[in-house]
C-alpha cells in the first residue's frame, strides 16, 4: 500500500464529504460545516493548509435520518459505508463517521475498527446546563468509552497513575463497548424534547459551549475548495466562542493536524 500525502488526504477527504453532500441534498438532510473545517471554509475558503480532516454537524433529528439512510441504503453506497455503533460492533465512538473504504487509516492510539479517509459528523443535542448529574454520568461514560476503545495499556509519568490507568485499563477490557456508546448515545438525547434550550455535541466534547439551535439551524453557503457547502448562520457566534479570533492565524510551530494517523490506498 501507498502511504498518502497530505496534499491527498485532504482531496479524497473531499470527495467523502462530496458524498455526504449528494444524499443530504437528494434526502433534503439538513448539516453543516463545523469546527476546523468551518475556520477553513470562513478563512481560507477551503481547507486549513495543516488540517487533516472534515468536520460537520447536525442538528440530532437530521444526524438520525442520515444514520437511517446509510442502514438503509448501505448495499447502494458503493466504496462508501457509515461507521457507527448501529452498523458496527467494533466501533468505538461516540460520534459517526462515513469513510471511503478504498482506503486504510492506521491510528495512534484506537483499536482498528477498518476506517479508511473519513468524514466526522457531530450530533447536536439539547443541552441543560443545570443538570448536573446528567453531564457527570456522560462524563464519566466517555471515560470509560476512551478507555475501552484504546489498543494498548498506556504509561503516565506518575507512578500511582500509572498504577490506577493499568487498573481502569484493565477492567475496560471487561466491558461490553457498543451497548455503552448506545447507553451514552440515548442518555446524551434526554433534553431534546425542551425546544428552548441551547444545542451542544454533548456526546462528544468536554466543554460547556454552547449554541443557540437557530444559529445551527439556519445556513449559508459558502465556498469550500471550489464548491458551495452549508455552514450555520451564526458562525462568527460559534467559532468566537469555540477559537476566540478564528480569523488570526496561529503561530508556525501550531500549524500542524491534531489526528495522529497515517492514510494509504489501498
Amino acid at each position: 500500500m501507498r502511504e498518502l500525502t497530505q496534499s491527498e488526504i485532504q482531496q479524497g477527504s473531499l470527495k467523502v464529504l462530496e458524498k455526504i453532500k449528494e444524499i443530504c441534498d437528494r434526502e433534503h438532510i439538513n448539516y453543516f460545516l463545523m469546527y476546523g473545517t468551518l475556520i477553513g471554509a470562513i478563512r481560507h475558503h477551503g481547507f486549513i493548509p495543516w488540517d487533516d480532516d472534515v468536520d460537520i454537524g447536525m442538528l440530532r433529528e437530521d444526524y438520525e435520518r442520515f444514520i437511517q439512510y446509510c442502514i438503509k441504503h448501505k448495499e447502494e453506497l458503493g466504496p462508501y459505508e457509515l461507521l457507527h455503533y448501529k452498523t458496527s460492533s467494533t466501533y468505538i465512538y461516540t460520534i459517526a463517521r462515513f469513510s471511503d473504504a478504498r482506503y486504510k487509516i492506521e491510528y495512534a492510539g484506537a483499536k482498528d475498527y477498518g476506517l479508511g479517509l473519513f468524514v466526522d459528523i457531530y450530533p447536536f443535542d439539547a443541552v441543560d446546563l443545570n443538570d448536573k448529574q446528567w453531564k457527570r454520568k456522560l462524563v464519566d461514560m466517555r471515560r470509560w468509552i476512551s478507555r475501552a476503545g484504546a489498543p494498548h495499556y498506556l504509561k503516565s509519568k506518575n507512578a500511582v497513575r500509572s498504577v490506577l490507568k493499568c487498573f481502569s485499563y484493565g477492567i475496560s477490557r471487561l466491558i461490553n463497548l457498543n451497548r455503552l456508546i448506545s447507553k451514552h448515545d440515548i442518555l446524551s438525547q434526554k433534553h431534546n424534547d425542551e425546544q428552548n434550550l441551547p444545542v451542544s455535541c454533548i456526546c462528544w466534547q468536554q466543554s460547556s459551549a454552547t449554541f443557540s439551535r437557530e444559529d445551527l439551524k439556519h445556513i449559508l453557503q459558502v465556498e469550500f475548495e471550489g464548491e458551495m457547502f452549508p455552514v450555520p448562520i451564526g458562525y462568527h457566534e460559534i467559532l468566537s466562542k469555540l477559537y476566540g479570533d478564528y480569523m488570526q492565524l496561529p503561530p508556525e510551530e501550531e500549524r500542524i493536524g491534531h489526528h495522529f494517523y497515517k492514510a494509504y490506498l489501498k
